[in-house]
């Protein structure tokens, strides 16, 4: 699909049929509650699951050769439901289809500043009509149920034309039920259709309610229609005569009677129309204008990455905005890869996104894991712990994944957890949040690790049978960054129930239990090769094989599609950073000389056959000095869509990758880090950038970061100050911004680049 770059604008500026499910994933518009894919109104030709809610899942069995015990009954996918942009458009009786008659010209374009998807068509049916169609179509981020759009019809030399809107009862030939979903019943009126559709096993239901308006030009009369399976608009078009039908669409779903959502729905659709399409339009672009301003990155000397990151910045935010009840979707609600499934990618790389451009949202996302609590402590009751164990994928809160390698054994997910809630305080300072969420999430996460690890004769705790992020190496004692993370988790549980008595005291935690906590987190094992001098991934990781590259699978394919698991587990080959990751999270268990040294022997390793790669090494690359490396991972990730490097976008944009565009910049380029009340922002720009700005939550406050070749200003944008510690070459200087003195200025030591190390065989970054 051809992409013109713009700084606010995605535009495809003509239509290549075989890219449709590539532009449904790229074109979506959405909340987090509902998304609408970037398909063609006409659904011609068809391109598959067009609207998908957070909540509308259904539970499929697993067959297992082999069963055994704890292996989870059911997967949960999400299922696509009746589409409330779909519009049927017939022209002197012959049906719009770009793939007949003449595509003369056919423009789509998604605005970055009002999540608006414009779409201008010519088309010339073959018996020789033409005709212009001007569609529009916005999800509400304010509204989590509301949908609108707009449908106009133009005929330069006259034409006969029906429009139908989609949404009313099923026709003769059956109805819309898809795999795991039925429609339950149906009716049209004046001007209103309603669809209600359910789940089978989930018993979710959800009610689709449509109201359509129509306007034309001066002496065009349009006449609805009614037939027994919903209505239709016909119109008589003279010389440069049009006909619009404006739909407002209200998608509710749960688990009750129809008659309640139904009526749940008509009241989102009366309250839409008190306040006008203006008013909603307004309040539309208020929200994003307030995303905006917290959340842009300016990014100076590269147009296609400018363009990237705020496509980027836009998807994290449609995948977000009204999550409530709801957890982060890897793909968000722009396909239905991953079955719609959350991952721990939520906490390590989108959530620090939203805790600075919709800390709400971030919040919404820990009170779902929160209210989750309860399969969590049975899912770790079933292990024989006690705490809580957080499933690896899942939409309901349970364990759906049948594959446990990768999946409870990766218990590294719980620490996750715990990590963004630490987090998002410190950016945001809502104590609330703390009492009310994250104390839970510590305390039970901590008794789940002090059960799963274990104090060895050598004094020390270990974890053994984990998997860590790296999936190629799985099932191993004392995984590096399940142990810093443990740790890290471990101290802030031991932290917060000290400094909150009455929750301690609540969840029965005394100081006995603060101590254990406080001493296992100290003496954590964190393997180390003393011959080569580098942290290991795992304990004797260094000691596998290495990989024999001439078995490598041609292009880009991923290794566990042509090489089985057994030979993966067995070698040093990395699927996506995971030493790494450690490198970046606890940044100061470290020292500079041992992340060079642990960097420059796993990325020769790393084959990131994971999205989730590209923008963890480009942090650490850009904090080592490897600037230009760090450049092209930036661009890997906040391109890995719009260029569809992986051939798998039509299964919906990779969300994680595209915060992780923002989290290169910021906290790579820029060097931010953010550890409870400390602050550190140590700027450096690669050779093809002049200039980075951002802004971040710190402490409920919001600091500006500018920074150009020669120098860095910091500003005060809300709030009372901000202390941080400015980094540059050797020096480290604690600045200061407040009310009285906002802005403050600090010279940039230019970066002398040294060598980077390389990467495997036809595994560079792919720009």
């Amino acid at each position: 699909m051809p992409l013109t770059v713009e700084p606010w604008v995605l535009r495809e500026p003509t239509l290549h049929v075989d890219d449709l499910p590539w532009a449904a994933a790229l074109l979506t518009v959405a909340n987090g509650y509902l998304g609408v894919r970037g398909t063609l109104e006409e659904q011609r030709p068809e391109v598959p699951d067009g609207t998908l809610l957070a909540r509308v899942y259904e539970r499929y069995p697993h067959a297992y050769a082999e069963r055994s015990y704890g292996l989870p009954d059911d997967d949960e996918r999400l299922v696509p439901v009746v589409d409330a942009c779909a519009v049927d458009l017939e022209v002197d009786g012959e049906p719009f289809d770009v793939r007949a008659g003449t595509l003369e010209h056919h423009e789509r374009l998604l605005d970055l500043r009002t999540a608006v998807l414009h779409r201008e068509a010519v088309w010339t049916s073959p018996a020789g009509t033409t005709v212009e169609v001007r569609t529009r179509r916005w999800v509400s981020l304010v509204r989590p149920e509301l949908v609108v759009a707009s449908y106009e019809v133009r005929a330069p030399r006259g034409a006969r034309v029906r429009v139908r809107p989609v949404p009313g009862c099923p026709g003769p030939s059956g109805d819309w039920s898809g795999p795991g979903l039925v429609t339950e019943a149906c009716g049209h009126e004046a001007g209103a259709t309603w669809t209600a559709q359910r789940t089978v096993r989930s018993g979710v239901g959800v009610v689709l309610a449509t109201r359509h308006d129509a306007a034309s030009s001066s002496g065009v009369e349009p006449r609805w229609q009614d037939g027994p399976h919903g209505r239709w608009l016909d119109a008589d078009l003279d010389a440069d005569g049009w006909v619009r039908v404006t739909t407002h669409a209200a998608y509710v779903c749960g688990r009750r009677p129809v008659e309640e959502l139904l009526a749940d729905a008509r009241s989102v659709l009366d309250a839409a129309a008190d306040v006008g399409d203006a008013a909603l339009e307004s309040e539309q672009r208020a929200y994003l204008d307030e995303v905006w301003e917290r959340g842009d990155v300016v990014v100076e000397g590269d147009d296609e990455l400018q363009q990237a990151v705020r496509l980027a910045v836009l998807h994290t935010v449609q995948a977000a905005a009204c999550i409530e009840g709801t957890g982060l979707r890897a793909k968000g609600l722009t396909g239905t890869g991953y079955h719609g499934h959350t991952f721990w990618d939520a906490e390590g790389f989108v959530m620090p996104v939203l805790d600075h451009l919709v800390p709400s949202a971030a919040a919404a996302h820990l009170r779902w894991r929160h209210a989750t609590l309860p399969e969590a402590r049975e899912r770790a009751r079933v292990l024989g712990l006690p705490g809580a164990a957080f499933p690896w994928r899942t939409i309901s809160g349970a364990e759906c994944s049948g594959y446990w390698p990768a999946s409870t054994a990766a218990v590294h997910v719980t620490a996750d957890i715990a990590e963004a809630a630490v987090r998002h305080v410190a950016a945001t300072g809502d104590d609330a949040l703390e009492r009310e969420v994250v104390v839970d999430l510590l305390v039970h996460g901590a008794r789940f690790w002090m059960a799963r690890g274990h104090v060895a004769d050598d004094g020390r705790f270990h974890l053994h049978g984990v998997t860590g992020p790296d999936e190629y190496t799985a099932v191993v004692d004392d995984n590096t960054f399940t142990n810093v993370m443990v740790a890290r988790a471990l101290t802030a549980a031991a932290r917060v129930t000290g400094r909150m008595p009455e929750e301690a005291r609540r969840l029965g935690v005394d100081d006995d239990e603060r101590t254990r906590w406080s001493a296992a987190a100290e003496s954590v094992v964190i393997p180390y090769a003393e011959d080569l001098g580098v942290t290991e991934q795992s304990a004797g990781f260094t000691r596998h094989p290495r990989w024999d590259w001439s078995r490598s699978p041609d292009g880009w394919a991923p290794f566990e599609s042509h090489v089985h698991y057994t030979e993966l587990y067995r070698h040093q080959l990395v699927k996506q950073a995971d030493l790494v990751v450690a490198l970046a999270v606890d940044h100061e268990r470290f020292t500079p000389e041992q992340k060079r040294r642990d960097f420059a022997y796993y990325e020769p390793l790393t084959v990131r056959d994971s999205s989730l790669s590209a923008s963890v090494q480009a942090v650490v690359a850009a904090e080592l000095g490897h600037l230009t490396l760090a450049h092209a991972f930036t661009r890997e990730c906040a391109l890995i869509d719009v260029r569809d490097l992986r051939r798998e976008t039509q299964e919906g944009v990779h969300v994680a990758s595209m915060a992780g565009a923002w989290n290169a910049l910021v906290h790579g380029f820029g060097g931010l880090r953010l550890d409870h009340d400390r602050v550190r922002v140590a700027p450096r720009l690669p050779p093809h950038l002049s200039r980075l700005r951002f802004r971040v939550q710190v402490d409920g406050s919001r600091l500006e970061v500018d920074a150009r070749r020669d120098e860095v200003t910091y500003r005060l944008v809300d709030g009372a100050r901000v202390t941080l510690r400015h980094v540059t070459g050797d020096d480290d200087e604690e600045v200061t911004v407040t009310v009285d003195a906002p802005t403050a200025t600090r010279p940039l030591v230019p970066v002398a680049e040294p060598t980077p190390p390389s990467q495997p065989p036809g595994r560079e970054p792919q720009v």
